[in-house]
């Protein structure tokens, strides 16, 4: 957090990139606070965690990641997305499907299946 600071620090004081912003009131301030703590605690847990659980299983999780926003978002605003954003999980679903069980022999099975089918269908 401290180097995102200094390199924000540097873009945009030095570089330009993007104009510099001002808290415009103390309800703004304890918004952005109360979401940095948020962010600091989440980031303690998720350390906290790989203690209790495997690294693989918390990197697989964290990769579902795109697909749950997007669930969650068409639940909450009922808004549908286009379906190339729904054509764009399915690999990541997928990849995440196969990555957790890599070790396990029925998907080394499948994985198997798959290469086959590629073979295959290549023809």
């Amino acid at each position: 957090m401290l180097a995102c600071s200094i390199f924000r620090y540097i873009a945009i004081n030095w570089f330009k990139l993007a104009p510099l912003q001002t808290l415009r009131s103390c309800l703004q301030f304890l918004k952005i606070s109360a979401l940095s703590l948020i962010f600091c605690l989440s980031v303690v847990a998720g350390n906290v965690s790989l203690r209790y659980l495997l690294v693989l299983f918390t990197q697989a999780v964290g990769a579902t990641t795109p697909f749950f926003t997007v669930m969650f978002a068409c639940f909450m605003t009922s808004k549908r997305e286009s379906w190339v954003t729904y054509l764009t999980l399915v690999p990541i679903v997928t990849g995440v499907i196969i990555a957790t069980g890599v070790s396990n022999k029925d998907t080394k099975k499948f994985l198997c299946f798959f290469q086959l089918g590629n073979w295959i269908f290549q023809w």
